[in-house]
């Protein structure tokens, strides 16, 4: 009896130690055994996504997403290339290159950089798109047509600014250092006036007013007139519609410091993914 009780506690321990001994060796078997493959799996990066059509999400692999980042780099060329050309440079004096948009689209330029072989960039920014209405900054957006002056100064209203037809109310105000009319007064606007009055409006500008001495000596109601309907303000609200309102955009560097070499030099403009617009090299 005591003997079976014995053998029984030996077995037990050599099942036991078989157990332990055996059991990694037969999950190493079945990990190297191709009946037993299973799926690897690998985790990749993020799939880009292409913004080509709005709603719509585009899937490409990391070596399709590469591909076509270096094709668009590669080509160096920008989608408004012969739509935002350099105008023309001012090399002496106060330096300025002049940008003109030869689209007949609407055309964001803030963030682009103007880019000198010889002296660094400079990014264009942001603007006052109606100064002495607003103080909020806007992107500079240019119409078909319209220039923008890129002056290596300080701005005279703290911010770059698009210029309008009623400018000459603040040109004075800010001076700005620029010779500005305005609209002319339509005969329409003044009348029932007495005559010393309508001549004296024949002969003013619709932005800015004759000198306290000059209207002390007209009628009441005719000073009341002008206070109304001469300043600046008036002729916004009057003209803000007019299809040659607006007249273009003054960008500032922010400093007086050279932005390119007046002797040789070759100017980029470049958009805000980094591609060339138009280059001027003299």
């Amino acid at each position: 009896m005591k003997f079976r009780i014995v053998f029984g506690l030996i077995l037990l321990i050599l099942v036991f130690i078989g157990f332990f001994v055996g059991l990694p060796y037969f999950l190493r078997k079945i990990q190297l055994s191709p009946i037993f493959e299973f799926p690897k799996f690998t985790f990749m990066s993020a799939p880009a996504l292409s913004t080509s059509t709005p709603g719509f999400w585009n899937f490409f692999s990391p070596a399709q997403v590469q591909s076509r980042r270096q094709s668009i780099v590669q080509s160096g060329n920008s989608i408004f290339q012969n739509k935002i050309n350099i105008a023309g440079v001012s090399k002496y004096g106060r330096e300025s290159v002049n940008l003109s948009n030869a689209s007949p689209s609407l055309v964001n330029i803030t963030g682009w950089r103007i880019k000198s072989r010889n002296r660094g960039e400079f990014v264009i920014g942001k603007g006052l798109a109606l100064p002495n209405f607003s103080s909020d900054l806007s992107d500079v957006w240019l119409s078909a047509g319209e220039s923008a002056e890129i002056i290596a100064d300080i701005s005279p209203l703290a911010n770059n600014f698009r210029i309008n037809s009623c400018f000459g109310g603040i040109s004075e105000l800010y001076n700005l250092g620029y010779g500005f009319s305005c609209p002319a007064i339509a005969p329409m606007d003044f009348a029932g006036m007495d005559s010393a009055c309508q001549d004296l409006i024949m002969r003013s500008s619709s932005c800015r007013a004759p000198s306290d001495n000059i209207l002390n000596q007209q009628s009441s109601k005719c000073r009341t007139w002008f206070e109304k309907n001469v300043n600046y303000p008036a002729c916004v609200s009057k003209h803000i519609n007019d299809r040659n309102f607006y007249g273009g955009w003054k960008i500032f560097t922010g400093n007086k410091m050279q932005i390119f070499d007046p002797l040789h030099d070759k100017i980029e403009l470049r958009d805000r993914a980094g591609l060339a617009v138009d280059s001027y090299e003299y």
